[in-house]
This record gives structure tokens, C-alpha cells and sequence, in this order.
């Protein structure tokens, strides 16, 4: 059975950042990321991103230091499109 995941959106530069965070099976209390950028009012859960990036190779040991780490991965990869 697959996992409901849970987007959080912020509006960043004119497009929406979606990150979900995800804890890692193989570890106890770790977690992961997950980035979607989208236009602005696009589903996180639609399959129209713009781009599309899987956590790093950190183990965030909370959901919220994995949230914030998501959000600053999605800002970096809004900044590269927008240069």
C-alpha cells in the first residue's frame, strides 16, 4: 500500500514549492525529503511539475529540520530556473 503523503506549498519567486517529508524505512527516527516545483496553483500531487528532486544523503532526525531542508533545496532550485 502506498503512503499518503502530505505537501506543504509556499510561493516563492512567482512558483510554488511543494516538499513532503518522508520517514527513511531503513532507520528509525530519520527522515527525508521530497521537492516538486510547480507553477503557481498547480497540485502538488499533479504530475505537470517543472522539476522534480528526491531528498540528499542527510538524515534529518525530525520532520521539521527535513521540511526546512526541503524548502531550501526547493528556493535553490526555483533560483536556477529563474536565472
Amino acid at each position: 500500500m502506498e503512503k499518503q503523503q502530505n505537501w506543504s506549498t509556499e510561493l516563492y519567486k512567482g512558483m510554488d514549492v511543494h516538499v513532503t517529508v518522508l520517514q527513511k524505512e531503513d532507520a528509525a527516527h530519520k527522515w527525508d525529503y521530497t521537492v516538486r516545483i510547480s507553477e503557481e496553483g498547480v497540485d502538488a500531487s499533479a504530475q505537470s511539475e517543472l522539476i522534480a528532486a528526491s531528498g540528499d544523503d542527510a538524515d534529518y532526525s525530525s520532520p521539521n529540520e527535513a521540511l526546512a531542508a526541503g524548502f531550501a533545496k526547493g528556493y535553490a532550485m526555483v533560483n536556477q530556473i529563474k536565472q
